[in-house]
């Protein structure tokens, strides 16, 4: 094959693979928008009933840490616990006598502390996030 021919070989094989889905792209509406998929609404996990005038407290789980990473409490408090990181995590109590599962980014657990709820907790995937709540009163 004449190095001609082999040019014109190739410019056409390479124009029928890339022609096609240019010609789609061309084809299509103007008014065509992407489409995000939609953030999943936090899914709440299995809780305890608080004792009556308990407060309620958020612990947030960002960026590999739990913020706040030291929290006062009393018993019959609720601990509302949210994973706004994109992997899963847990709070877990460090002798596992509380744990609240695994939760998935934007899923969130309710746990009730007692007057014997264990105080210092870490994340089971990622055990050098610790934090740690301070039972008062």
């Amino acid at each position: 094959m004449s190095d001609l021919n082999r040019r014109a070989f190739i410019g056409a094989t390479v124009g029928t693979i890339v022609a096609p889905p240019l010609l789609v792209a061309a084809c299509s509406s103007p008014t065509t928008q992407s489409v995000q998929a939609a953030q999943p609404e936090p899914v709440a996990k299995a809780q305890t009933q608080p004792a009556a005038g308990g407060q309620t407290h958020t612990v947030e789980i960002k960026q590999f840490k739990f913020v706040p990473d030291t929290l006062s409490v009393r018993a019959g408090d609720q601990i509302k616990w949210i994973n706004k990181d994109i992997v899963p995590h847990t709070a877990t109590a460090t002798d596992e006598s509380w744990d609240t599962g695994s939760l998935a980014k934007n899923e969130t657990a309710v746990t009730v502390v007692s007057a014997t709820t264990t105080e210092e907790y870490f994340c089971v995937f990622h055990p050098h996030m610790t934090a740690t709540l301070k039972l008062v009163g």
